[in-house]
């Protein structure tokens, strides 16, 4: 049975896996130009800062509770410490996606084989690393991140605090990482039914 969605399914996301990967290229080569040179205009960390004045900022009969920015900071010349800290903040969620991108095209790449490859131990096997990824990834993007923030923000901010929250989406990647392993052990049960169905026939 021919699956062109599938086909296209896995050459988007290969596309996306591809643009991923220059991405964190990016990314690094950015970390290299702040840990080894004069850091250029454009080219800078991202901090949140929180507790923002924002007097004139209300309409009238408006109140403004509390305003949080982020702000791109470039380090006084060559800072590797700093550089550092900035790859702890975005490369292991940047792996982490990556990784996951990663195990959907493989598994996208065996099911365009047919529906009997698509419902099979492999694909159990896949959907249940994607899972374990996601949700491992998140856990240990969100506390290497935090920590990472709170060390820089000390460095290259007059104001700083002890604990900032990771983004919001590494929780929902957590969440499909949970989904996944779910579908995995719904996946393998169903094979292992479908197996012994077919050796009782």
């Amino acid at each position: 049975m021919r699956t062109p969605w599938i086909t296209r399914l896995e050459i988007l996301l290969s596309i996306a896996l591809v643009l991923g990967c220059l991405g964190a290229l990016g990314g690094l080569l950015m970390s290299v130009v702040i840990a080894f040179f004069d850091v250029p205009n454009g080219i800078g960390i991202p901090l949140r800062v929180f507790d923002v004045p924002t007097g004139g900022m209300a309409a009238d009969g408006a109140l403004i509770d509390s305003a949080s920015a982020e702000v791109t900071i470039r380090p006084g010349g060559a800072a590797p410490l700093a550089a550092l800290l900035f790859l702890l903040m975005w490369a292991p969620a940047t792996a982490t996606g990556l990784m996951a991108l990663f195990t959907l095209v493989r598994a996208l790449h065996r099911a365009r084989l047919g529906d009997r490859a698509l419902f099979s131990a492999a694909t159990a096997g896949d959907l249940r690393w994607l899972g374990w990824i996601l949700i491992g990834g998140s856990l240990a993007s969100a506390a290497i991140g935090m920590v990472a923030e709170a060390i820089l923000s000390s460095m290259l901010l007059t104001t700083s605090y002890p604990i900032y929250m990771p983004p919001g989406t590494l929780l929902w990647a957590a969440v499909a990482g949970v989904a996944a392993l779910s579908v995995s052990e719904i996946v393998r049960r169903g094979v292992a039914l479908l197996e012994e169905v077919e050796a009782t026939i």
